[in-house]
């Protein structure tokens, strides 16, 4: 009979405790199942991150070292330089045009205090650029000097370790997305990045961002993204949902033949929407990694 107790307590306790330790939600998920080259996994990434935030434990080097390729959400430095002409107004319009004197002034006061461009300075590095290119000059700002950059580690391992590069959509096709948005709402999402960027809930969405990632919840990371204030519900369906749902047919077809690594933003992985859900549908099974 105690015996009996003592094992009783071990089963119980036992799978207590292996309930506790159990993730739910991860960074690093595996992808199995339906004719997977298996493993394969998939990673949410920040595109860019302070440096002493920067989190690389060695376990993740070692699930793409030991990869047959990597893809990301496009093929690689080489591949964004393709994009530079898709980045540039059609001839005769200028970035001013967009922006009223009063939201002018506003952009030229913040880059000379945020950004260490004068007006003149500015007025050359984007006169002939359309107002989404702004916004990665404004998002990099918010990391400091210097951040770090996922995408950018990952690439230069893989190149270091012969690992080939792959992407989900082309350059052409991830600016199509941003052209498709109206020139307006670039400007609106601009303004509000300026406004945020200017009073203490900049400092602390930015921060709030990077601890929900650190925490690794995807649905939070998408719902922190999809609805933040710059954000709208035509950016989620433009930049999330309509992304990931034209990645599905690519995954499915690079995991059925290769041993893949596959990194993507954070905020595409979780939500009703979100990469992760998507290939469950599928048919596949998705494991979270602990890091």
């Amino acid at each position: 009979m105690k015996n009996l107790f003592v094992v009783t307590l071990f089963i119980v306790f036992g799978f207590s405790s292996f309930a506790q330790n159990e993730i739910t939600s991860s960074l690093l998920w595996e992808i199995s199942g339906k004719k997977v080259k298996s493993p394969c996994y998939i990673f949410g990434t920040m595109h860019m991150m302070p440096k002493e935030d920067f989190y690389f434990p060695e376990s993740l080097k070692e699930k793409l070292l030991h990869s047959e390729l990597l893809v990301m959400e496009i093929g690689g430095i080489s591949e964004q330089m393709k994009g530079m002409n898709l980045m540039m107004l059609d001839s005769g319009n200028l970035f001013d045009d967009f922006f009223s004197k009063e939201q002018l002034d506003t952009l030229f006061q913040y880059a000379q205090a945020n950004l260490g461009m004068d007006e003149t300075k500015m007025r050359k590095s984007l006169s002939g650029m359309k107002p989404f290119v702004l916004l990665q000059l404004l998002s990099k700002n918010e990391f400091g000097e210097n951040p770090e950059s996922y995408e950018l580690t990952f690439e230069t391992l893989a190149k270091q370790n012969q690992i080939p590069v792959d992407g989900l959509e082309t350059i052409e096709e991830q600016l199509g997305f941003i052209n498709n948005m109206a020139n307006d709402q670039q400007v609106k999402m601009i303004m509000s990045t300026i406004r945020g960027s200017n009073n203490d809930d900049s400092a602390y969405n930015s921060r709030k961002l990077i601890e929900i990632y650190l925490g690794q919840n995807i649905d939070e990371i998408h719902d922190f993204i999809a609805k933040s204030d710059t954000n709208s519900e035509e950016f989620e369906e433009t930049f999330l949902n309509k992304r990931n749902a034209n990645w599905i047919k690519p995954i499915q077809k690079i995991i059925k033949n290769k041993k893949a690594f596959i990194a993507v933003g954070a905020g595409h992985l979780g939500g009703e929407k979100g990469v992760i859900q998507l290939l469950k549908n599928a048919g596949y099974t998705l494991t979270p990694i602990k890091m």
